[in-house]
């Protein structure tokens, strides 16, 4: 009432100048009047204006708001004068809290990030389906084109095989007419070629069975002529073997190719070489040597291995069990000079190289680091000439029996 007077049957409002019935200016006061005065609910205790209540709230000291890092994960509602004091307490839960944001931010972009790849792969895949499609379907409008041809060719074959059929009929009618003149004339004639042809028949049975006879035949002498050269092949190893074999316990062993022999040692192929036999005598100990061209245990891929080997002879049971013999290993010289390599050893009694074979041969024994791939292959050295050297083998015969 303090701030409205009465103009007649109106009130006219003195802050807002609006005019309304006396039955409407109490509601018009409270609720819709902008210059009614309006105390702050929030404890302030400020006088404000209606109109300005709005901008009121967003500064009023007094007014509980969220925490500016609620979006991080800060539950609290602090009155704002009391913000900055919130901030300066909980400043490391905020911290916290926004490097936990972070971290599932950084999660959510990864996957995101997957996702976007994911999808990536995925419209990759479609747009090469569409290629696919589109060439496809290049391919069935090219077959379509085709059909169009095959069909007008296809009517065009119809109406032939419509002619072809009643030109067949026409010439089956005149088949059969012209059969039953002809059977009429010359079934006699017939009858006697029928008789010739079975004759011939017969007699070309007969000459089958005698062919499957002799294909049984030259399978069984192709059998023995395998049986005959295998036999010649055998014996001429054989052959050859006794004709370079020496009976005077000295071993001559001449390895040609010796760099492709070394490579398939060294990529596994052929790990060793063996020598022909050589014997003490005539009725002696049956002996050979084994090689590995890239070496064996110490000596692997830095030396040449030599061993001797006992092999089972024809004489065994004559002769005198474990071998006890001196054996000496020689790489000879090429060059004339006879700087030969030497290495001496005697049997070991105790040994399982050296006791009488119940195999074809005995556990190989001897030098695992014979010579040096370095010393062997050295440009100055001639122990290899024309990609070929010898080893020389020889066992000491004194104080063996003769038989």
């Amino acid at each position: 009432v303090d701030f409205h007077k009465l103009t007649n049957l109106f009130v006219v409002l003195v802050k807002c100048h609006h005019h309304h019935l006396p039955m409407h200016f109490q509601t018009h006061e409270k609720v819709d009047c902008p210059n009614y005065p309006w105390i702050c609910p929030y404890g302030c205790m400020q006088m404000i204006l209606m109109k300005e209540a709005e901008d009121h709230v967003l500064v009023c000291p007094e007014m509980e708001i969220d925490c500016p890092y609620k979006m991080c994960g800060c539950p609290k509602k602090i009155k704002r004068s009391k913000l900055l004091e919130h901030e300066d307490i909980f400043l490391r839960e905020h911290m916290l809290q926004i490097v936990d944001k972070n971290t599932k931010l950084e999660d959510q972009i990864s996957d995101l990030y997957n996702s976007l790849k994911y999808k990536e792969g995925k419209i990759l895949q479609l747009s090469d389906m569409i290629k696919n499609c589109e060439r496809e379907f290049r391919q069935l409008s090219q077959l379509f084109c085709k059909n169009s041809n095959l069909l007008a060719s296809t009517q065009t074959l119809a109406i032939h095989i419509d002619k072809n059929t009643f030109l067949e009929t026409e010439l089956r009618q005149l088949v059969q007419k012209t059969n039953q003149q002809q059977s009429k004339l010359d079934l006699r004639t017939l009858l006697d070629i029928t008789d010739n042809l079975k004759q011939k028949v017969a007699l070309l049975e007969s000459y089958d069975q005698r062919l499957v006879v002799l294909e049984d035949l030259a399978t069984q002498q192709d059998t023995v002529f395998r049986m005959h050269g295998t036999q010649l092949n055998k014996n001429e190893e054989r052959f050859k073997i006794l004709e370079g074999a020496s009976y005077n316990g000295k071993l001559i062993w001449k390895i040609m190719d010796y760099k492709i022999k070394k490579k398939e040692a060294i990529e596994g192929h052929n790990l060793s070489l063996f020598s022909q036999p050589f014997y003490t005598s005539h009725c002696g100990y049956r002996l050979s040597a084994r090689a590995y061209l890239n070496g064996d245990g110490s000596g692997r891929g830095t030396h040449v291995s030599l061993y001797f080997v006992v092999m089972r002879g024809e004489f065994d049971s004559l002769l005198s069990w474990p071998f006890k013999q001196k054996i000496t290993f020689m790489l000879l010289d090429q060059s004339g000079k006879k700087k030969h390599i030497c290495e001496t050893f005697k049997a070991d009694p105790n040994s399982s190289s050296f006791k009488r074979p119940e195999g074809e041969m005995n556990v190989a024994s001897g030098c695992p680091r014979f010579v040096a791939h370095t010393v062997l292959e050295n440009a100055k050295n001639t122990y290899i000439k024309d990609d070929t050297l010898f080893l020389k083998v020889m066992v000491d015969l004194t104080d063996l029996e003769e038989l």
